[in-house]
């Protein structure tokens, strides 16, 4: 949405993404943030430039807001639920949404959507959970891939002890936003006369996976997009299983995350350009609304003063710090921009100050373990 330097909104580039989404087949069969954006330009005579800025960026605003009120209803805090935003809003591929090439376009709604079907499933509403995660999977149909982590471990729900077939009975309006999204996407696609497109765009799908990994270039740019999207919270969740004692409350988030992460993490590099780093983010989901809830021990950790001061009267960890932080600076400040990368984005930045954190944490922990 901003010019080739970063720092002004481009109306001409913004136009003309929104007519690339509505005409080309992959996207045109997600019509829903199209049309909001043509509607506001038409209601309020303003550019579509303009519209798709305060169509989205609303959307974005509602799902923190969205996220607060999910997270209160799993019991949180009102300090928890606010970092839980804070989180969420200093999430790599929310807070870059729009920094090329991560391009979000429909996730501000898909994401509000999600955040209503999580909460109509937490407290069991099916009648509001069904039409939201309906519009989720027409907004973009990998929503799906949050469908399995809802059904196996049913996080946000009491325990349940039973076997899979009698919770399939129990939990079957799950499934049926498929059966509604099954029914739209055909007519759609036929009343459009898209089904050939469709077919063609699907066979050519698994050339981005080369793509991907063309070069060393693509590899490097691709494995960053996916720790930059996952990275730290892999390595939190990593941390917080190695416990022996982990509640029945946290194993159900944590345990949804990684297995949607092992179902949407291979299909982004096969299908999608991994360099979208939005493309990653589907997981978060089953942390964001709980991400302080389950990582406050770990997150304290790096609050206390004390700890610091331990750690300078150790010259070995003195040492391990300022090893691990000069290579830091290499990966980003040099290797990383030497590949050609783009720049003008704060991407390297954003990865210094998340390594940075993510190498004090480490160095903490092996104080309090040894």
């Amino acid at each position: 949405m901003l010019n080739e330097n970063n720092d002004r909104l481009s109306l001409v580039f913004l136009k003309s993404q929104i007519r690339y989404h509505q005409e080309f087949a992959p996207f045109a069969r997600r019509p829903l943030t199209s049309n909001l954006i043509e509607t506001t330009a038409q209601v309020f005579d303003i550019p579509l430039g303009k519209a798709f800025v305060w169509v989205n960026f609303f959307f974005l605003f509602l799902s923190g807001v969205l996220l607060y009120t999910l997270s209160r209803a799993l019991h949180a805090s009102q300090k928890q639920g606010l970092g839980n935003m804070v989180v969420y809003f200093l999430s790599f591929s929310v807070l870059f949404s729009f920094f090329p090439p991560v391009f979000s376009y429909d996730e501000p709604l898909q994401y509000c959507l999600i955040l209503l079907a999580l909460w109509a499933f937490v407290q069991r509403r099916w009648l509001l959970y069904v039409p939201c995660f309906t519009l989720a999977l027409i907004c973009r149909e990998t929503s799906v891939l949050l469908l399995p982590a809802l059904f196996f471990f049913c996080p946000g729900l009491p325990d349940e002890k039973k076997p899979w077939h009698t919770r399939l009975k129990k939990y079957a309006p799950l499934f049926l936003p498929l059966l509604f999204y099954g029914l739209f996407i055909g007519y759609y696609l036929e009343a459009n006369d898209l089904w050939g497109a469709t077919q063609n765009e699907m066979s050519s799908r698994f050339g981005c996976f080369l793509e991907n990994f063309e070069n060393t270039k693509n590899t490097i740019e691709s494995l960053t997009s996916l720790f930059l999207s996952l990275g730290p919270f892999l390595y939190l969740t990593y941390v917080v299983l190695k416990r022996k004692a982990v509640s029945g409350f946290d194993k159900k988030w944590l345990h949804a995350f990684l297995l949607t992460v092992a179902l949407n993490t291979p299909l982004v590099f096969l299908t999608s350009f991994a360099r979208e780093s939005r493309l990653f983010a589907l997981p978060l989901f089953f942390l964001w609304p709980v991400f302080v809830q389950l990582f406050s021990n770990e997150l304290r950790l790096l609050t206390k003063w004390k700890t610091y001061i331990q750690l300078a009267k150790d010259y070995r960890y003195i040492l391990l710090f300022l090893g691990l932080t000069l290579l830091n600076y290499l990966l980003c400040f040099k290797m990383y921009k030497k590949l050609g990368l783009r720049e003008n984005n704060y991407f390297t930045e954003y990865l210094f100050v998340l390594l940075l954190l993510l190498s004090v944490h480490f160095i903490v922990r092996r104080l309090k373990t040894f």
